[in-house]
C-alpha cells in the first residue's frame, strides 16, 4: 500500500505535515476522535485491492504527490511530506446506482442506499467492493497546482506516469470535520474484521451508529513488513450525526475535544 521515494535537498527544511496526527496515531483498544478538516488528492474506482486498477491508482496517486512536493519547493511553497495512503471503503449499493463512495465533501458517502459495509459480518462480493484512495496535501493547494503537476507527471517522456489515465483522474477534494471510532490493526489486512468486531462492540456499548464505509490508513508498507506486523488504522465515522458534549461523559479513552 506505500511507494518509497527520497528526494534530494536542504534537510534543514522542515517538513509540513499533511496527514493529521488523528489519522495516524492509534490504539489497539477503540476510542472517539474527530478528524478535522483537510484537502486531499483523491482517486476512485471499484475491486478488491490485488486488481491491476487498485495498483496502479496507489503508482499514481504517489507519483503525483512526489510531482506535486517537488513543484511546490520550486515555488518556494515549503516542503511537505508527502503523506499516508488513506482508502475510503465501501460497497456497491443495492439499487445498483453509483458507489458508495464519497461525496463532493470528500468523507462521506452519496445520498441514497448505499449497499453495505465491508466490515459487515458478511462480505459482498469482492467486485462490488467500492474504493477511494486518498492522500493529504497541504491546505493551500488549488486545483490549478494540482492540474500542473498532473500535466507535467503524464508528458514527462519515459516517466513512470507518461500518458497515465488514471493520473489524469485525480481531484482535489476538501473533507469536512467529522467524528470516528478509531482503531489501531495489527496484522494481515484478512484479519480486519477482529478489530472491526471491537469498533461495532464499541458503538453498540455506546448507543451509537456508523455510516455504512470505512476508512483504512496504511501505517506499514507490505512490500517491506511481515503480514503479522502490519500497522493499519481503522476509522468507522460515527452515523447520523456528531457527538454532544454530554456524551462525553461515557467516553473515558476519548481525545475528542469540546464540540
Amino acid at each position: 500500500m506505500k511507494e518509497s521515494k527520497k528526494e534530494g535537498g536542504d534537510m534543514s527544511e522542515p517538513e509540513m505535515l499533511v496527514t493529521p496526527p488523528e489519522l495516524i496515531k492509534a490504539k489497539r483498544e477503540p476510542e472517539i476522535i474527530e478528524v478535522p478538516t483537510r484537502v486531499v488528492m483523491a482517486l476512485d474506482g471499484a475491486g478488491a485491492p490485488e486488481s491491476p486498477e487498485f495498483s496502479a491508482a496507489v503508482s499514481a496517486l504517489y507519483g503525483i504527490a512526489y510531482t506535486l512536493r517537488s513543484a511546490r519547493k520550486k515555488a518556494g511553497k515549503g516542503v511537505f511530506k508527502v503523506g499516508s495512503l488513506e482508502g475510503v471503503w465501501g460497497a456497491e449499493p443495492n439499487s445498483g446506482s453509483s458507489a458508495a463512495g464519497v461525496g463532493e465533501a470528500g468523507l462521506g458517502p452519496d445520498a441514497g442506499d448505499v449497499g453495505p459495509s465491508l466490515s459487515a459480518g458478511v462480505l459482498p462480493p469482492r467486485h462490488q467492493w467500492r474504493w477511494q484512495l486518498q492522500m493529504g496535501v497541504p491546505p493551500d493547494t488549488t486545483p490549478e497546482e494540482l492540474a500542473a503537476a498532473v500535466a507535467t507527471a503524464t508528458t514527462k517522456r519515459g516517466g513512470k506516469l507518461e500518458d497515465n489515465e488514471e493520473a489524469r483522474r485525480i481531484r482535489l477534494l476538501k473533507t469536512a470535520p467529522a467524528h470516528f471510532v478509531r482503531v489501531l490493526h495489527i496484522g494481515p489486512y484478512a484479519t480486519e474484521s477482529e478489530s472491526f468486531t471491537k469498533i461495532e462492540r464499541f458503538l453498540t456499548a455506546n448507543g451509537l451508529k456508523r455510516e455504512p464505509w470505512h476508512i483504512e490508513v496504511y501505517i506499514s508498507d507490505p512490500n517491506r513488513t511481515a503480514p503479522e506486523k502490519l500497522k493499519t488504522i481503522l476509522l468507522a465515522k460515527v452515523g447520523g450525526r456528531r457527538c454532544t458534549q454530554s456524551e462525553l461523559q461515557v467516553f473515558p479513552n476519548s481525545t475528542l475535544g469540546v464540540i
